[in-house]
């Protein structure tokens, strides 16, 4: 089977660009409209003329906005994947129901359910990739919409080529018709005698997106540039090599700095972020809010402009929210990012006693074990090299039962191991850089109404473990973990 001059075209760019290879699972999805249809025929012959042995599926999503139109859609593409003997995966949702209920208009939640339904298929089938129908037309009419809405390089590269279907997964969602203009489109389905559905809402100016195509593009031509849409596309390509520049730097940094990431949670030293310039900083901040699956989408030029600005002023720490539920300090140098962070300040523990041996729940936290041993074969040292942040060992001998845990007060004192004399935790809290947001989190143990224990921080002389020491109480915090529920120990050293 020979490929015709349209078909030979997109299959050097899928070759090129490595959009998908051999026996890779594809799902592509399918509107009924002109761009999808001859994607899926294209597909199909370059599948057969270059035994590629792929395995194609075909996804439509009803989005139940047009009535009968939206029925008839469906059943055209359930045709066209029988006619092709190929695997038809179909999914209807209210998007006008969504919409309202989720306060979003009807083309981001859309969007939203568009892609929901491409990870659900290419989980099913095992896809590498999802394949969509954007041309050159898309292209144009996607920067416009972000210049007129707001944008910055990253948004003036246009639609990417590739990228993950979402972040950090391995599926990509690959594009074969960015580089051929609609008119090549039709010029083909007409030329091959194909059918595809119209969607009349399409011609109506009632969306940004419809003006952009029927009223504003048509207007750069005719009065300013008949050539406007080259440019526009030459505009993409120029950023796409700014932006990657500066994505890889970005990742460079990140890779050298002395960052630390935790479940849902990132912190870097800010003078990793001032010493470069600042459009570097930029991307470094969006690379990690990348590694920590925040909806870029959701964050601003002024919040990024914010964060900047606050790392260079001095004085006390700052905290500020951001969307997303992502929660953002500075203190002592150091800039934490946190994801959907726990209440703590308005679901206080109370103060519980322990039981020793035992396990003592501490709501909303997690649980503390405390396990009584004895200390042969036991090695200070070889503990302390490999001690963990909620873990503390004491002298069972040295401390009076009951021992209770709480979160801390104002006024604590302790007396901290090695040292002379009593200390404040707060001053404490300070001198080892606990970020204000994680105080509250951290398990008091008590004895005799005074704190003995600060977990993960500190230890008072009177109940520390000395080689006179004969039998110990260990005790492990269990965190609980906010995003699955279920509790862990954390691993990080203090």
């Amino acid at each position: 089977m020979r490929l015709d001059k349209l078909s030979f075209r997109i299959f050097n760019t899928v070759k090129k660009y490595h959009l998908m290879k051999p026996h890779d699972s594809i799902i592509i999805g399918v509107s009924g409209g002109p761009d999808s249809v001859a994607l899926v025929k294209i597909l199909h012959a370059i599948n057969s003329a270059k035994n590629l042995y792929l395995s194609l599926s075909l996804a439509h999503l009803n989005h139940q906005l047009r009535g009968k139109s939206s029925e008839e859609d469906a059943q055209f593409v359930q045709e066209l994947s029988n006619d092709l003997s190929l695997p038809f995966i179909l999914k209807s949702v209210n998007i006008q129901k969504i919409a309202t209920e989720t306060k979003r208009s009807i083309e981001e939640t859309a969007r939203r359910e568009r892609y929901t339904f491409f990870m659900e298929s290419a989980k099913k089938y095992s896809a590498s990739a999802v394949v969509l129908g954007h041309t050159a037309d898309d292209n144009t009419e996607t920067l416009l919409h972000r210049i007129i809405r707001g944008t910055g390089t990253l948004g003036l590269g246009g639609i990417p080529l590739k990228r993950p279907l979402a972040s950090g997964s391995p599926v990509l969602v690959v594009r074969p018709l960015l580089f051929i203009w609609r008119k090549e489109i039709i010029d083909y389905l007409e030329k091959n005698q194909c059918n595809y559905r119209k969607d009349a809402s399409n011609d109506e100016p009632i969306y940004l997106r419809n003006k952009i195509r029927l009223e504003l593009l048509p207007f750069l031509e005719n009065q300013y540039n008949p050539n406007i849409k080259n440019l526009l596309l030459q505009l993409c390509q120029i950023l796409n090599l700014h932006n990657e520049f500066f994505v890889t730097e970005a990742k460079k940094i990140l890779a050298s700095s002395a960052a630390e990431k935790k479940h849902d949670s990132y912190i870097i030293d800010s003078h990793c972020l001032t010493q470069h310039p600042r459009i570097l900083q930029y991307f470094v901040l969006r690379e990690i809010l990348n590694i920590l699956q925040v909806p870029l989408n959701e964050i601003t030029y002024d919040h990024y402009t914010k964060i900047l600005d606050e790392i260079l002023r001095k004085g006390k720490g700052r905290h500020f929210q951001l969307p997303a539920k992502l929660s953002l300090w500075y203190e002592h140098g150091m800039l934490h990012f946190q994801k959907n962070p726990l209440p703590l300040q308005s679901m206080p523990f109370l103060e519980t006693h322990l039981q020793i041996p035992g396990t003592t729940p501490v709501h909303p936290l997690g649980h503390l074990v405390a396990k009584i041993s004895d200390m042969q074969n036991f090695s200070l040292e070889t503990y302390k090299k490999h001690k963990t942040r909620d873990e503390e060992i004491l002298d069972l001998h040295r401390i009076t039962l009951p021992l209770s845990i709480r979160m801390r007060k104002a006024g604590d004192r302790i007396s901290p191991l090695g040292t002379q004399g009593h200390k404040k935790l707060k001053d404490i809290f300070v001198d080892k850089k606990v970020p204000a947001q994680e105080r509250d989190a951290i398990p008091i143990i008590v004895m005799n109404n005074q704190p003995v224990c600060a977990m993960g921080v500190c230890i008072d002389n009177k109940v520390k473990v000395t080689a006179s020491t004969k039998k110990m109480v260990t005790l492990t915090f269990h965190r609980h973990d906010e995003k699955t529920g279920v509790q862990n120990k954390l691993s990080t050293d203090p």
